[in-house]
């Protein structure tokens, strides 16, 4: 018997803190730039990026947390060194087979960081001239190095017995919230499951994109997932959530996703979830407009309400609860529009296909005219680099995809 509804999973994960950037700081950064004044350009870039307090002393160095990272930033002579202990390699015979993985997994050609070995530790570090840094080379590293280190430092533990350098403080979930992670995990990918065997059925490359990017982006809203988890998870999502793949590869990689997160122990998932804080959001920043882009008229829209006019229920509410999930998941919003989102959700949570389809609908609609703005000008956004992993953000009608 086919899935006939979904049930809401509240959030465990804590909301992003999002902070007040001034973006006309990151203007004159350029601006600085341009007129070769390179360390007031990198001071000021620092300045928009940590607003609060006194501003950062590079020259003194300059440390802050990144979820489990820890990030240290100097400027010496001319010079922008940026670093982030990541694991100390054991004394066995693995730690041969751990260099082996940084050098093919987290290293790469044309990268602006890379993994440094320092003796039996491996460090991820960026090293540039203030000449050659411009405001945006130096926001994409300061975004991108500690979500790397994160996700791979516990990967590389449980399989290689590396020792994770220096990092930043992972809060334990009390139990009831380790009750709840583990029901919501089981919950999940028994629904994802069944929503394959659906899309197997279907045959349809915008079903089995709703399909792989609710398998991803539900548990990220849910659940604060890390550890030896999470890069596995991303792995598979590098496969199954691109459009660009053999539907039936993305299809055989998911199923075996599904396969080998379901048989997660319950101690390791609770060994992979935990609380962490982020300097720096390391969301998109939501708007009223990165609704419109979605639930306003256009592409997006007109096919889900095609399919609700011909009676496909399942694909008129999937593509909506997906959305609303990976909005939440991937974006940090002001308060209200977050909440009003959840609203919908539970709202639709263990309905019918047919009835879920109506509310989600609605309620998409009267979001986006409650939080009515102008379109999103895409070139003046500044991305979070939470979409560097699996989730990077393409047209409305075809970001599910993602």
């Amino acid at each position: 018997m086919s899935i006939s509804s979904l049930t809401y999973l509240a959030p465990i994960r804590k909301a992003a803190v999002g902070r007040t950037l001034d973006y006309q700081l990151l203007e004159t950064a350029g601006e600085l730039y341009t007129a070769g004044e390179f360390l007031a350009s990198a001071q000021t870039v620092f300045r928009h990026l940590f607003p609060d307090g006194e501003p950062p002393d590079l020259a003194a160095g300059f440390a802050f947390t990144q979820g489990s990272s820890r990030v240290t930033a100097r400027i010496t002579d001319g010079v922008c060194f940026l670093s982030v202990p990541m694991a100390r390699l054991p004394t066995t015979g693995s730690g041969v087979a751990a260099l082996r993985y940084v050098l093919t997994r987290i290293n790469g050609s044309g990268q602006l960081h890379q993994a440094r070995l320092h003796g039996e530790d491996i460090h991820l570090e960026f090293t540039e001239k203030l000449s050659a840094l411009h405001p945006q080379k130096l926001i994409e590293v300061l975004r991108r190095m500690p979500v790397v280190a994160d996700q791979h430092d516990d990967w590389m533990a449980s399989q290689f017995g590396v020792t994770p350098l220096d990092r930043g403080t992972v809060g334990a979930l009390d139990d009831d919230e380790l009750e709840r992670a583990e029901q919501g995990w089981r919950t999940h990918w028994n629904d994802v499951e069944e929503l394959l065997t659906e899309s197997q059925r279907k045959r349809s490359q915008f079903f089995l994109n709703e399909v792989t990017s609710f398998a991803l982006q539900r548990i990220r809203f849910v659940l604060p997932v890390g550890g030896s988890v999470l890069p596995r998870m991303l792995e598979s999502a590098n496969t199954f959530n691109d459009s660009d793949v053999d539907p039936r590869k993305r299809e055989t990689t998911l199923a075996k996703c599904i396969k080998d997160m379901k048989a997660i122990s319950s101690d390791e998932l609770r060994r992979s979830v935990g609380h962490v804080e982020y300097a720096i959001n390391p969301f998109t920043e939501g708007t009223p407009a990165r609704l419109s882009s979605f639930f306003g008229p256009g592409n997006y829209m007109n096919t889900i309400k095609k399919f609700r006019a011909a009676g496909q229920s399942m694909d008129t509410a999937l593509p909506l609860i997906g959305t609303y999930y990976y909005l939440l998941a991937t974006h940090s919003w002001p308060t209200e529009i977050g909440l009003a989102m959840q609203a919908g959700l539970a709202s639709a949570s263990d309905k019918p296909w047919r009835e879920a389809a109506g509310i989600m609908l609605d309620h998409a609609e009267q979001l986006v005219e409650r939080y009515r703005d102008e379109p999103e000008d895409e070139d003046g956004e500044e991305e979070g680099d939470d979409e560097a992993d699996a989730g990077d953000a393409a047209e409305p009608d075809q970001e599910q995809a993602q």
